[in-house]
Parts: structure tokens; sequence; C-alpha cells
């Protein structure tokens, strides 16, 4: 019980430091420089994803892989192994001999099929590939990201477990501060001439110090 409540007060203070880096990506985004055409391949890829999306059969099957792949592989990386896994239409389960919060939620903030597009875009700069080439990779990024939110959102109005098992008010905060983070480094990666990424990561820890220090005040005047 008392676990519980410590990650609602968490969450409830992940709420300012939300909107502090909210604020700071889209101060980014709108003061970059950007690079020729790259932005508007990202965007044709998410585009090209929603009509998918919107008016087609949605891809459960491929997410769900994803998604339990994303839960053996963070299981991993924490030192844990992996015992089984299973995936359908109808959902998935994987089965780990280690768990905690990162493990639980790791699929709602790492877009697993972005990142292998990234490794293969930075694989493909490093052999010189040519231009056809890394703008397919940026059009499948697009597409992959747009993928990772449209069936992350979907899928968190419905009943999840890993939420339950970790509490709605710890775990919409973190999903989507992280979504954010990444989003930021998509930017920087593929779109952006001259962003500094971690200037970017420092504006959103002063812009959350400040949405704190607002909310901090604003709560003492009440209760004068």
């Amino acid at each position: 019980m008392a676990k519980r409540f410590v990650k609602i007060l968490f969450g409830l203070a992940l709420v300012p430091v939300c909107l502090g880096f909210t604020r700071q990506l889209g101060a980014t985004v709108f003061s970059v420089a950007y690079r020729p055409d790259v932005p508007y391949i990202f965007l044709a890829g998410g585009l090209a994803y929603l009509v998918v999306h919107l008016l087609f059969k949605k891809p459960i099957f491929t997410y769900v892989i994803g998604h339990e792949l994303t839960h053996a592989l963070f299981a991993m990386l924490f030192g844990g192994s992996v015992k089984s896994l299973t995936a359908g239409e109808r959902g998935g389960r994987v089965t780990v001999t280690r768990s905690n919060f990162v493990i639980t939620l790791a699929p709602y903030f790492f877009p697993l099929y972005t990142v292998v597009a990234m490794a293969c875009y930075g694989a493909a700069r490093a052999w010189g590939a040519g231009r056809v080439a890394t703008n397919t990779i940026i059009f499948v990024s697009g597409a992959s990201f747009t993928f990772h939110l449209a069936l992350t959102f979907m899928f968190l109005r419905t009943d999840q477990t890993d939420i339950n098992e970790q509490g709605a008010v710890f775990s919409y905060p973190l999903i989507y501060l992280f979504n954010i983070v990444f989003a930021a480094f998509l930017v920087d990666m593929y779109l952006a001439q001259d962003m500094d990424y971690l200037a970017f990561v420092s504006g959103g820890i002063m812009d959350s110090a400040g949405m704190i220090t607002m909310l901090a005040r604003k709560a003492y005047a009440l209760m004068l």
C-alpha cells in the first residue's frame, strides 16, 4: 500500500515535468533549422500509416509482437531472462525472470520498430548509402513512430494489465514524458540541422522547475 501511495505522489509530481518538456519540445520544433525535404519525408511516412490505421485493418498482431519483444528486451537489459513469449491478434504474454516498472511500461514509451529503423539509418549513413536508401528509412521511421503512438493510445484506452500493475497515475505521466523525450531525439537525429539535444533536455528540466515553482506558489497562496 505504501509503495502504491509513493507511486501516486511520484506520478503527480511528474505532471509539471510533462508540461515543462512539452513546452520545451514546442519551442524546439519552432526554433531549429530543418534539413531540406527531410521533414516532409518523415511526415509523409506518418501520414501514410494514419491512412492505413483509419481506412484498413489495423496491424494489431505486429504491434503485439513488438510489445512483447520490448518487454523481453528490457528484461534482458536488466539482467533477466525470457522463459516464454506468445503473441496473437487478441494479445500476448511474456514470462521473464525479472520485472520492474521500466520493464513493465517499456512497450508504451520505447518504439521498437522505430529504434530498429534508426539503427538501419545509422548503418546506412556509415556505409555511405545513397539518398534513396536513407530517405526510405526516414519514411519508414515516420510511419513506425506514428504506428507506435496510434496503437499505444488505442491500447491504453483498454484495460491493460501493465497499467493496472503500476497504477494509472504513475504510468500515464511517465509514458507521456518518455515519448516526448524520444520525439525530440527523432527531431535531432533526422530532421534538424542544428539542434542541441542536451540543450533540449536541460531546457526541459528548467521549464519543469519553473512549472513546479509556479504550482507551489499557487498552492501556497490558496492555503493562506
